[in-house]
């Protein structure tokens, strides 16, 4: 199974919110780490990680607002991969998905 199948795979299951909420923080580290590093690219990343955390954040909130409608768990991923794209921050949301996916059970990472 490819990470896109076990994200799809825990967003269809009951390890969601524990998934979501383990990869924003994950990612929140990421932005950490980035503001450390002080690099030329920094800020579009730490920006893209920004966006992403609230893209989960957003989806942590649908799961308990029955008004409030949060993205089709299909398209998340590609959602997220173009907030990471779009700040050069691929590789924090890898590892941020890899680390939650470990960490709720994911076995293939």
């Amino acid at each position: 199974m490819n990470i896109r199948e076990q994200v799809l795979a825990i967003l269809e299951s009951e390890s969601k919110e524990a998934f979501l909420l383990l990869f924003g923080h994950r990612l929140g580290i990421s932005a950490r780490f980035i503001f450390s590093e002080e690099s030329s690219d920094g800020l579009r990343q730490a920006r893209a990680c920004n966006e992403m955390m609230i893209a989960i954040w957003s989806q942590v909130g649908a799961m308990k607002d029955e008004g409030v409608n949060g993205y089709p768990d299909s398209e998340f991923l590609s959602i997220l991969l173009g907030k990471a794209d779009a700040g050069n921050a691929r590789s924090y949301l890898r590892d941020a998905i890899e680390s939650a996916l470990l960490s709720v059970g994911g076995d293939e990472v």
